[in-house]
Formats: C-alpha cells, sequence, structure tokens
C-alpha cells in the first residue's frame, strides 16, 4: 500500500520502562504495581517502525550511546526493517522513558532526553537526502536539530509533518511553510494558551498554529473524540473508532505515521486523518508501544460503529 514510499524520521530513540498499577499513588504514598517491563520506545522510533509497519521505506535519524540499551533499540530497528545508517552512536547515554499506566490505560510518561539531547543540527540534516518523500519530527530532540531539519527537507521539496510531542513551546515561527504540523489536545495548549475543549476552541487553536507557522494544515489529536483539521480556511472534525482502551502510550505516533504517509499516497488530507484515527485506534486496543503500530492491512479492517 505503502510500499513506494521512502520516508525519513529524525528524532528519540528512548529504552522504555513500563509501569502499571490500579491506580497512581499520591504524593508520599506507596501503592502495589501489577506488573513491569521494558520495551523499545521514543516518539521518533515509534513513529520510524508504525512507518515500516505501514510498508514504507524508513530511514531513522537520531543519537543514541553504544551500550546495551542503545545497542538493543538499534536491534530493535533492524529487526522492524529500519534503516539506521543516520543513527549515531556517540551519545553520553542512551535516552530512557518511565510510562506510568494506570488502570483505565491511561498513562503519565517522563522522559529523560541524553543522547537524544546531543543531535548535532547539521549532521542530521545531512540524512535528509532527495530521494526521501517526507520527513516526520517531534519535539524530544534538540530543537535547533528539528529546526534545521525541517528547514532542509522543505528546501527539497519534501512533505514535511510535525508531531508536537511532548508538550512545550516551541519556535514554531523558524518552520515555515511546513505540510502538516499535529499536536495533540495538551500539546496545543502548550503551543497556543488554550485546550481545544469543543468546536470553538479547536478552530481558536488551529488559527493561532496556522499563524505562527503558515503550514497546509493543522490536524489537532482529540483522543476520544478523533480529530480536527483546519486549512486556513475551515475546520472539520472527524469522529474516532470506538475500541477498548488498554495502553494510550503510541497512539499518537501511529495517528502521526498512517497521517503521513496516507496524505502522501493520496493528497486528500481528510482520508488521511482517517486512516489516522483508524491507527490509532489499533494502537490503544494493545499495550506497549512499537509492538501497538497497525499494519496496512489492519487499517483497511477497522469499521466504524
Amino acid at each position: 500500500m505503502y510500499s513506494d514510499i521512502k520516508a525519513a524520521v529524525m528524532g528519540s530513540i528512548n529504552m522504555d520502562i513500563i509501569l502499571s498499577a490500579s491506580r497512581l499513588p499520591e504524593v508520599g504514598e506507596n501503592v502495589l504495581g501489577s506488573e513491569y517491563s521494558y520495551a523499545c520506545g521514543g516518539k521518533g522510533a515509534n513513529q520510524a517502525i508504525g512507518l515500516s509497519r505501514l510498508g514504507a521505506e524508513t530511514r531513522m535519524i537520531g543519537k543514541v550511546a553504544d551500550d546495551v540499551n542503545g545497542n538493543k533499540l538499534l536491534e530493535n530497528l533492524v529487526n522492524n526493517n529500519v534503516d539506521i545508517s543516520g543513527i549515531s552512536k556517540e551519545g553520553t547515554s542512551t535516552g530512557l522513558a518511565a510510562i506510568l499506566i494506570d488502570g483505565e490505560g491511561r498513562n503519565r510518561i517522563i522522559v529523560y532526553e541524553s543522547a537524544n539531547a546531543e543531535i548535532v543540527p547539521e549532521e542530521a540534516a545531512s540524512f535528509i537526502t532527495d530521494d526521501i518523500d517526507m520527513l516526520l519530527v517531534q519535539f524530544e530532540t534538540r530543537e535547533d536539530a528539528v529546526i534545521k531539519c525541517v528547514n532542509t527537507a522543505k528546501e527539497k521539496g519534501i512533505i514535511t509533518v510535525v508531531d508536537c510531542g511532548p508538550a512545550k513551546n516551541f519556535a514554531l515561527e523558524k518552520m515555515q511553510g511546513i505540510t502538516i504540523i499535529t499536536p495533540n489536545e495538551n500539546e496545543t495548549e502548550a503551543l497556543t494558551g488554550i485546550f481545544p475543549v469543543d468546536e470553538e476552541t479547536a478552530l481558536r487553536a488551529s488559527e493561532i498554529l496556522f499563524g505562527r507557522c503558515s503550514p497546509e494544515y493543522v490536524v489537532l489529536k482529540l483522543g476520544v473524540r478523533g480529530c480536527s483539521v483546519f486549512d486556513g480556511k475551515s475546520i472539520h472534525f472527524l469522529p474516532s473508532y470506538p475500541t477498548e482502551v488498554r495502553d494510550t502510550t503510541a497512539a499518537g505516533d501511529s495517528f502521526t505515521a498512517a497521517l503521513a504517509l496516507e496524505y502522501k499516497r493520496s493528497g486528500d488530507i481528510m482520508k488521511a486523518s482517517d486512516f489516522a484515527n483508524r491507527a490509532g485506534s489499533i494502537a490503544v486496543s494493545r499495550v506497549g508501544a512499537q509492538n501497538s503500530m497497525p499494519t496496512a492491512q489492519e487499517l483497511l479492517n477497522v469499521q466504524k460503529n
């Protein structure tokens, strides 16, 4: 379905420690956990594997350390058919994320950037070659590296998709004319001061984002409500696909990967956003980050109620 698309992802590569409990503790309180595990993660690596699972030829650009976690993460990317030629092993330590999940599948995440914060902008941008069809970035790495890579891709006429996680203010004005910017609700609030609780606030937030970086489209990820699409003139809302929520950890990354690929394939932002909703619904029904990423056939099989 997407096998003729060549994608690049510049972003974070982390080892995740996943801690589950029926509820999360209050300050000063101890609770008994139900289970814990380790998993390969990082928003950048998650999206790279999401793209690869959907059939795209994918290159990962980032940095790890030459340590146990770093080597395991690289091995996992290779096993998922991701090109790791753009990854440096010269970091001081490999990135780590602690993911706390409550009994309702809601997560809280603490990220230790480590090597991800040591990416050299010019070095990363050198892997964005003319044969790349699209570039995906997130905010889990150095701001100047994100900006450099996005602007390099734009100069080459490459589709640029900016996932705004994790939530923080960011110099969007330095990335004018990107193709798609896609924050979730908390990220939208961090960038605009508006939490999109309804259609009116989603429109106001989208207008602010559009004014800050002049994208072709603003696609807000609205959780169980689905997503919205703003093209600078009007906003449209697409409902989510109902599913049992087990773990929301990689829902946004799965959403972004499907959004980017289907937009490149069809040129239809509404169809792409619908496919992204499908991908998110599959991801939240599974525990873990990268192992929750759907295949193209699974996207086609998802049906609305």
